[in-house]
């Protein structure tokens, strides 16, 4: 509240009383008359008090009767007037103010109405100029020694002055004016307005070297501490105005302390802020805590439960009940990230089906990425939209996050540069990094045409079937991994290009889809050590330009059939440990290729395929552990290039030919054991060769001896040509230096 707000109070106030006022004319003006008679005996009185006296104190008692004479006469005027305003004080011009303010001596005061006062108070003013250095120096030692006094009784003193004269109606004027050490003493003046109930106010004016004009409107300008006055009106104890004075407040306890002014707070007080102090500590403690907690767990929680994760949602079987929510945006974009995900999701719709609206599918993880994450930001009527959302999808749906090697995958490149994509393979990549070059039609792409792992990569999860959609795939190697479910139709439908296909050590089951058939250029396929289950698929006898099939330890069953031998470019059929039946593929010529034909394991019956022995390139046959009859065709003597024959435990018998066939030239590897062989070993067509490794011959029925010429193979320092493995049956084959000896099918060892 400042100065002028106080005088409109205090002025509607009076006005209030206005009426009051008049009806107490009569009794205002005895009054009146009372106070000039008591004025003129009091003055009287004064002045032989002051004559005798000579001193500041009565100088001092004479200035308040003069004072109090003064504001009674006003107040007089006021009534004849039938008025009781309160005039404002009236602004002196800047060439005034200095003419009247004198910092040596005090202002002086404003004429009276008689001459009478004039004089008195120019006696006052006199007087007050007249205080020497001694009392001054006596004043402040009689302070210091009532300090402790005054600060206990300050406040009670006020607050009974104050109750005093609101019950009195009266009004008093306190001037005590002193000058020490040329510095003017602070006036004090306390006025008390006839009010009744919540309008009894007490106000108190503090102003420097001027004497206030009776009935002015004035407002305490009080200086105090920038900082303890903000502090304290922080805490709601005062007020501060706009111009930085302290408002009127009520305070239980105040301390004085010369031109200091501060509030004394009780106990109770203090220790209630101390408990607030405190609260708020334990309070920002706990919550520091906390989030050191939450950041400390929500990290390991993420990586425990994607550790801990095995099965990822591809297939959607049952339609949502209601569109998901969506996630926050990572980054500003163009458009609310709601309204692009939404566009993205009815884009992609007949790509990826109702899984783009399952909240952590990686179809909808992906359309996340797209929509948020991804730097590029492709507009979605870009040609190659829909190629980087196949490739995130890929990412998500074989837990990217938790791949060995990842480099550049959800960056802000060309997916044609992310790890495994960028290279090149036959046909593919080099220039554009694991892409095709677009060509120079408009609205072309560069389109990736490689997906290319490695091993070990610790990819987990099930092929999306949305691969499919890149129709320039040619190479894909993903192996020793943890590939789940089944290999999608789509991807035969649409991989027509593709000619080379790994995908051995996996956990992959199911059939091999039949929509492969046809394609003229798969060259190589890998499926070994997976799950494979069913019939043997005869897609594979469709593969015109099959060269390299890998089926091994797979749970296929049924027959081979024959129609696998007019495959003329396959070079490699490795279709060991299976549980295949029926008899072995024998529409063989001498324009097949084949080099490795392997199918032990299985339950293949009947006799040796004597067509294979058209095939003039056949290195490695394999055979072992079946339930396969007869002889060894006599025909098969005549391969030149056969290195490893494996023929053990089936049902063949017969005699080795005793005659130096071409057969016996290149081989290194013989496993004929637990058989039916009969005769003499033909021992001497085995010495002129020197790259005979292993030759396993017991468990039969053959005769004959192991001569120095073989036992001298079995020395570790011949190293290339070194005999790995020599077995027989002592019993009837003589030999001293076997690594293995059999007496009546049974191993001997160096007890027995």
């Amino acid at each position: 509240m400042n100065n002028d707000d106080l005088e409109a109070r205090i002025a509607a106030k009076a006005k209030k009383k206005k009426t009051r006022k008049a009806e107490n004319r009569e009794s205002s003006e005895q009054q009146q008359q009372q106070s000039k008679d008591d004025g003129e005996k009091k003055k009287k009185k004064s002045s032989k008090s002051n004559s005798s006296s000579g001193g500041v104190g009565g100088g001092a008692a004479k200035g308040s009767t003069l004072l109090e004479e003064r504001i009674k006469a006003k107040q007089a005027a006021a009534s004849n007037n039938g008025e009781a305003t309160t005039p404002k004080k009236k602004k002196a011009s800047k060439k005034q103010d200095e003419d009247d303010y004198d910092m040596d001596k005090k202002p002086k005061a404003k004429s009276r109405s008689t001459k009478e006062k004039k004089s008195a108070l120019d006696r006052l003013d006199a007087k007050v100029a007249a205080k020497d250095d001694r009392k001054q120096q006596r004043y402040y030692q009689q302070q210091q020694e009532d300090k402790e006094s005054k600060l206990r009784a300050s406040a009670t003193d006020i607050s009974a002055a104050a109750h005093a004269a609101a019950s009195n109606a009266s009004t008093k004027s306190l001037d005590a004016n002193a000058n020490y050490g040329g510095e003017a003493e602070v006036v004090n003046e306390m006025r008390e307005y006839e009010m009744t109930g919540k309008d009894k106010e007490v106000r108190y004016g503090y102003d420097d070297g001027e004497v206030v004009e009776d009935g002015e409107a004035y407002y305490p300008n009080v200086e105090a501490d920038t900082d303890v006055m903000a502090e304290i009106n922080q805490e709601g104890v005062v007020q501060v105005d706009e111009a930085g004075g302290i408002q009127a407040f009520v305070a239980e306890t105040i301390a004085i302390d010369g031109d200091d002014v501060g509030i004394i707070r009780s106990d109770a007080e203090v220790e209630k802020e101390e408990k607030k102090k405190y609260t708020k500590f334990f309070m920002y403690a706990v919550g520091g805590l906390i989030l050191v907690v939450v950041a400390i767990a929500v990290p390991l929680t993420l990586k425990f439960a994607k550790g801990n994760q095995k099965v990822q949602l591809n297939v959607i079987t049952k339609e949502p009940t209601s569109f998901p929510s969506l996630m926050p945006s990572e980054s500003p974009s163009s458009m609310p990230s709601s309204i692009r995900f939404m566009e993205i999701v009815e884009k992609l719709e007949p790509l990826s089906g109702d899984a783009l609206k399952v909240q952590g599918s990686p179809q909808y993880k992906a359309a996340m990425w797209m929509a948020d994450g991804d730097m590029m930001r492709l507009p979605l009527d870009n040609a190659g939209f829909e190629q980087r959302y196949i490739m995130a999808l890929f990412y998500y749906a074989m837990d990217g996050p938790n791949w060995t090697e990842d480099n550049g995958w959800l960056s802000e490149t060309s997916e044609c540069y992310w790890f495994g994509i960028d290279g090149s393979s036959e046909g593919c990549g080099g220039e554009r990094g694991g892409c095709i070059k677009r060509s120079d039609f408009v609205g072309d792409f560069d389109k990736v045409c490689r997906i290319a792992m490695g091993r070990l990569n610790n990819l987990y999860g099930s092929f999306p079937s949305e691969l499919g959609a890149l129709e320039e795939m040619r190479y894909v190697e993903i192996q020793d991994d943890w590939l789940v479910g089944t290999i999608p139709d789509a991807l035969g439908t649409g991989w027509k290009k593709l000619h080379t296909f790994l995908v051995g050590g996996n956990v992959l089951g199911g059939g091999f889809p039949s929509t492969f058939a046809k394609n003229e250029m798969l060259g190589t396929l890998f499926i070994d050590r997976n799950r494979f289950n069913g019939t043997f698929p005869a897609v594979f006898s469709t593969l015109k330009s099959l060269e390299w099939l890998d089926a091994e330890n797979n749970e296929f069953t049924g027959t081979v059939p024959d129609s696998i031998a007019t495959l003329k470019n396959l070079r490699v059929l490795n279709l060991n440990n299976n549980s295949l039946t029926g008899y072995l593929p024998n529409l063989w010529d001498e324009t097949n290729l084949i080099e490795d034909f392997e199918v032990s394991d299985n339950k293949f019956k009947g006799p040796l395929p004597s067509t294979l022995a058209s095939a003039p390139f056949l290195k490695d046959f394999r055979a072992s552990r079946n339930q396969l009859t007869g002889t060894i065709p006599v025909s098969y003597y005549k391969w030149e290039n056969l290195e490893e024959l494996y023929l053990d435990e089936n049902k063949i018998g017969g005699e080795l030919p005793q005659t130096n066939e071409p057969f016996y030239d290149g081989l290194q590897e013989l496993s004929i054991h637990s058989n039916g062989f009969e005769g003499r070993f033909p021992v001497e067509w085995f010495e002129p060769t020197l790259r005979i490794k292993v030759l396993e011959l017991h468990r039969n029925q053959m005769t004959g001896t192991i001569t120095d010429n073989i036992c001298e193979r079995l020395d570790p320092d011949r190293s290339y040509t070194r005999l790995m493995n020599l077995t027989a049956d002592c019993d009837l084959v003589s030999c001293e230096c076997c690594t293995a000896c059999y007496v009546k099918g049974q191993l001997q060892t160096a007890e027995s």
